[in-house]
């Protein structure tokens, strides 16, 4: 069977507007690897087209949840992490919030809100993203950059809430549309 063509819609037809925003929530309680991160990412983004039919947006929220699980799996205490996905219609557009909830340690604890309160020191999230890239490339380094590059490149607010040995990272913005 073939389908016909698809007409060029007339002006002002409401057919020519994006479908709306497919409501999502994962909660994925996860046993944390480096060797989990890619197959997750995958996971994510499988479910998040359908639901916001956008392409950069798609991929700038499965990227924000594959920097933070890689930073569960490398810092999580006990090996376990989990992760949430929301996407929640509003008018138009999406309210999109990653969180990764883990167990860490004390000093790693000590060196994310080192970390958080440099990044939330500067304006630009752009530029102290680069800023860092640039030290840590004169250092041989090119770790501590996930969190930054969330900001930046997923353009999305960042939060970190500890409570005792628990870390939670929210991710959070809006999709627009």
């Amino acid at each position: 069977m073939r389908l016909p063509a698809r007409q060029e819609a007339p002006v002002g037809d409401s057919s020519e507007r994006d479908p709306p925003v497919t409501p999502l929530h994962l909660d994925l309680p996860l046993t944390v690897s480096p060797a989990i991160v890619s197959p997750t990412r995958r996971l994510v983004e499988a479910k998040l087209a359908p639901a916001l039919d956008d392409e950069d947006a798609v991929f700038r929220v499965a990227m924000t949840a594959h920097e933070l699980l890689e930073n569960a799996a490398k810092y999580a205490s006990d090996g376990k992490a989990r992760l949430e996905v929301d996407i929640s219609p509003r008018g138009d557009d999406a309210i999109v919030r990653v969180v990764v909830t883990n167990n860490s340690t004390q000093e790693h604890i000590d060196h994310l809100g080192t970390c958080y309160a440099e990044m939330n020191a500067e304006t630009d999230a752009m530029a102290h993203y680069f800023a860092l890239m640039r030290r840590n490339a004169k250092a041989g380094s090119l770790s501590r950059l996930g969190l930054a590059r969330v900001r930046a490149e997923g353009e999305m607010d960042i939060e970190v809430d500890i409570k005792g040995e628990e870390v939670k990272i929210v991710a959070s913005g809006i999709v627009v549309r």
